[in-house]
């Protein structure tokens, strides 16, 4: 089992991670993350619209089973996270997320 809080932050310290709806939301209008990261809290326009271009581009997206502030906890940041990019994994096995999903 893949351990979500420690690959996401192997991720954040050795590959490139978008966070943030709004830069979520550019990153994969560009198609440039592997994955997306949503937290299971997220407002039900903000899931529909990621679900929608992430669909478009190929991108598959893991629903966190935690809140956004546990996102953001997770990610070691002081604030909530509604979304995250993974454009690079780096050394992290966080992809295997969406091969278990």
């Amino acid at each position: 089992m893949v351990d979500i809080g420690r690959e996401l932050q192997v991720a954040i310290n050795t590959g490139k991670v978008v966070i943030g709806f709004e830069e979520t939301k550019k990153a994969v209008l560009a198609g440039t993350p592997k994955m997306v990261i949503l937290a299971a809290n997220a407002p039900k326009w903000a899931r529909d619209d990621i679900h929608y271009y992430a669909k478009l581009a190929g991108i598959p997206i893991f629903v966190f089973p935690g809140s956004s502030i546990e996102l953001g906890a997770a990610a070691k940041r002081p604030h909530r996270i509604m979304a995250v990019a993974v454009v690079d994994p780096g050394q992290s096995e966080i992809l295997k997320l969406v091969e278990h999903a």
